[in-house]
């Protein structure tokens, strides 16, 4: 097995994504939740979507912190597969978990 390999079923890994505070990469979100959406069986135009409703709100995330003054905080973006849900939150250092995204899980063809 490659270094670094996972023995789990593929795409059911939750994904943590750390971000310094600068709205500028609200895009890069966008690429990480459209690629774990589609990782996770979520179709073009659905997972297009929620991928633009996870950069939306992570934009508002990466302006507060970076309005924050003083220190540059981070923000945190966990992406979790739950057995029946897809979801996307996004958490300031120091602050409250925020939901950007909530997807049920497309069932197996």
């Amino acid at each position: 097995m490659p270094l670094g390999g996972s023995r789990g079923s593929p795409g059911r890994e939750t994904l943590i994504f750390t971000l310094p505070g600068d709205p500028a990469l609200s895009r890069l979100g966008r690429l990480v939740a459209s690629h774990f959406l589609r990782q996770n069986g979520v179709k073009g135009a659905v997972a297009r979507r929620g991928a633009l409703a996870v950069e939306r709100g992570l934009r508002k995330l990466l302006t507060g912190a970076a309005r924050s003054g003083g220190r540059v905080r981070s923000i945190v973006l966990v992406l979790k597969p739950k057995p029946t849900v897809l979801e996307v939150t996004g958490k300031r250092t120091g602050g409250p978990r925020t939901r950007l995204l909530i997807l049920a899980r497309p069932r197996p063809a």
